[in-house]
């Protein structure tokens, strides 16, 4: 079965090169510019097995983002980030985002990445917690 990845961003150069090398991967690739309800609403549609949070959207912060993903389902998230090692990617980990890659990635770096964290990904179904209304 083909995994399914979110990409979240609104990025339209980093979207093409993920879908291009993510399609050649093996891998069905949907995207989204959408936050708040209407993110919330694609993920209710259709579940995906991983999800690729761009950190750097300018309308909103991909940690906000990967918090109100993390009320709604407990799918894995990959964060693509400009950031360095460091305090950054502890915040990263308490939110439960099994890891992240910095811009600029080698593809090679990427799919291997997605690979194991599809691999040793365990529930991805809704979260828990109760949503909110």
């Amino acid at each position: 079965m083909e995994e399914r990845i979110l990409i979240v961003s609104d990025d339209p150069v980093l979207v093409e090169f993920l879908q291009r090398h993510l399609g050649e991967g093996g891998y069905r690739v949907s995207r989204t510019e959408d936050i708040g309800n209407r993110l919330q609403a694609v993920l209710e549609e259709k579940l995906p097995d991983l999800i690729i949070l761009d950190v750097m959207m300018p309308w909103l912060k991909g940690i906000e983002v990967a918090l109100q993903l993390r009320r709604w389902c407990q799918t894995p998230i990959l964060m693509l980030t400009t950031w360095r090692a460091g305090e950054n990617r502890v915040r990263t980990l308490d939110l439960e985002a099994p890891d992240y890659l910095s811009e600029p990635f080698d593809t090679g770096r990427l799919l291997q990445q997605l690979g194991q964290i599809l691999s040793n990904s365990g529930s991805r179904g809704p979260a828990s917690d109760t949503q909110d209304s």
